[in-house]
């Protein structure tokens, strides 16, 4: 379960509140101002996507889990290619392919 306390910070977990209430468990009432927050599934985000999670919402009267899922960046998909744009280097300047596995897993040619 998770939570989200008066001041608005999020994730409080059981024991945040019990550290406001000692001896809390679920099901006791909660401090003052804290909500319960209703946790949901994540969505599927692709290998070229990023998923995090934003700041709960209310929902129909409920405070809910909210996900984001956005495109990567200009700048992480530069991070996320960088092998295989090295590889491709490599071949271009003339390795063969047993030469380029090789000096990417870190094996010796002999």
């Amino acid at each position: 379960m998770i939570y989200i306390n008066a001041e608005g910070e999020y994730p409080r977990h059981i024991g945040d509140v019990q550290l406001v209430i000692p001896g809390w468990k679920t099901g006791d009432p909660l401090p003052d101002g804290w909500q319960a927050v209703v946790e949901t599934d994540p969505p599927y985000a692709s290998e070229y996507e990023v998923l995090y999670e934003s700041p709960p919402q209310e929902v129909d009267g409920v405070i809910t889990q909210v996900w984001t899922v956005r495109d990567l960046t200009d700048e992480e998909l530069a991070i996320k290619l960088a092998p295989l744009t090295a590889k491709e280097k490599l071949v271009d300047l003339g390795l063969t392919d047993i030469e380029v596995q090789a000096l990417t897993s870190g094996l010796r040619i002999r």
